[in-house]
This record gives C-alpha cells, structure tokens and sequence, in this order.
C-alpha cells in the first residue's frame, strides 16, 4: 500500500509541476488567452487518461504501479478541476458570462471528446 501511495506521490508532483510550467508559459506568452492555459492542460489530460485507461487494459501492457503513477498521480496532477471552476467564477464575477459559459462548456465538451478519442486509440 506505501509503495501504491508513493507512486500517486511520485506522479502526482510531476504532473502538477507540468501543469504549472504549460500553464504559466501560455499566461506570459499570451497574457489575453486567459483562461486557456488551464483549459489546454486540461484536454491533454483527458486525451491522456482515455488513452493511457484504454492502453493499459489492452493484454495489460503496463504494469498497476505504472497506472498509479501515470493515470491516478500523473494525471490527477496535471489536470485541475479546481482552476477550472476557479477560471471560470472569475469571468462570471467580472462580468464576462458569456465567456464564461464558451469556457465551461468547451472545457466539459472538448475534455469527454479528447477522452473518448484517447480511448479509442489507445486500443489500437
């Protein structure tokens, strides 16, 4: 059980510390794609955990451990859920619904099509 919770750690810090690097880059690059760093760190992560779900059960190509590090650390921390809803509290509270509602709803759409879509090429 230590050695599963050290691996989530493991992948967890690694993740987070990508989602950081991606997202702070987009901001200082393009300081007016607010909040879109967050939503392009979260499509990657959603392609990448349809994938990764779909690759490790097809004949057990990698191992439990690897799939702790890599779906539940990995990509846990590299998406947010958290920022998600933060980023888009902050335009509904600046008066930007309408940006608002594109952002969440492009969030939730992209993020189920990027899954599926990983899914379905991780099986092949």
């Amino acid at each position: 059980m230590l050695r599963n919770l050290i691996y989530i750690a493991i992948g967890g810090a690694a993740g987070s510390v990508l989602r950081y690097l991606i997202q702070t880059s987009i901001h200082k690059n393009f300081p007016n794609a607010y909040p879109y760093g967050t939503f392009l760190v979260n499509a990657l992560g959603c392609f990448l955990v349809g994938f990764l779900i779909s690759w490790a059960s097809k004949e057990k190509l990698i191992s439990e451990q690897l799939q702790l590090l890599l779906i539940v650390g990995f990509c846990g921390g590299f998406t947010t859920f958290s920022t998600f809803a933060q980023e888009g509290n902050t335009l509904l509270t600046q008066g930007k619904a309408g940006s608002a509602f594109i952002y969440i709803g492009l969030s939730v759409a992209v993020g189920m099509a990027l899954a599926y879509l990983g899914f379905k090429l991780g099986k092949n």
